[in-house]
């Protein structure tokens, strides 16, 4: 069931208390306290689009979600790249991001996107400066079949076809402990950086790349 509302403070929050089953969306036009990673505010604004869905668990559930939107909105435009973990990028700026929360017998999948939203970033983009529309019923509905196609995938098939949209392997990161080249990603979702002629895997740390 897809539910529509008009505000809340977070889908990620609304969802796990109202939700009946797995595949329950939330819609809102605006959120008023909007999350990302590390507890980072989200800006949500009128105009992006901001949902939650409830699905199994899965430990590359960040992968499975950034795939399904890259390739709902691949016929708007085609140059969407995936920043690990959980960034959309678009020309070298920040379209959209995911923030996935285990519920212990289920997980939930948050996304906002930068839409007619004008975000406050100027590391940030939304895709009516690019002259692209976006009908959000549509664009939701098309990342929640892509969304539930994604689960029938090996760990594998799904870190390859992440590799496809990804923008980090072979380029210097930085992050807060040290700076490397990123090598690969590994079959459990880390990210594998070799520093100072030594592999380092990292997993859940923020990291930059000057372009991004």
């Amino acid at each position: 069931m897809i539910h529509i509302v008009d505000k809340i403070s977070s889908t990620n929050n609304w969802l796990p208390v109202y939700f009946f089953e797995e595949g329950d969306t939330i819609v809102s036009i605006k959120q008023s306290n909007g999350r990302g990673r590390r507890g980072n505010l989200w800006d949500s604004e009128k105009g992006g689009a901001y949902f939650s869905t409830i699905s199994c668990n899965h430990n590359l559930l960040p992968f499975i979600t950034g795939i399904s939107i890259v390739e709902a909105l691949n016929e708007f435009c085609d140059d969407l790249k995936l920043k690990w973990p959980n960034d959309i990028i678009y020309q070298g700026k920040k379209l959209g991001g995911v923030l996935c929360e285990n519920l212990g017998d289920y997980s939930i999948s948050g996304v906002g996107l930068n839409i007619t939203n004008n975000p406050p970033f100027f590391t940030a983009i939304n895709l009516s400066s690019l002259d692209f529309e976006l009908d959000k019923y549509n664009f939701v509905l098309s990342f929640l079949d892509h969304f539930q196609m994604m689960f029938s995938l090996s760990s594998e098939e799904i870190i390859e076809k992440y590799l496809v949209f990804d923008c980090l392997v072979g380029n210097e990161i930085t992050w807060e402990s040290g700076t490397g080249v990123v090598k690969s990603i590994g079959i459990d979702g880390s990210l594998i950086v070799e520093m100072s002629g030594e592999t380092v895997t990292l997993y859940s740390e923020e990291v930059h790349i000057e372009k991004y």
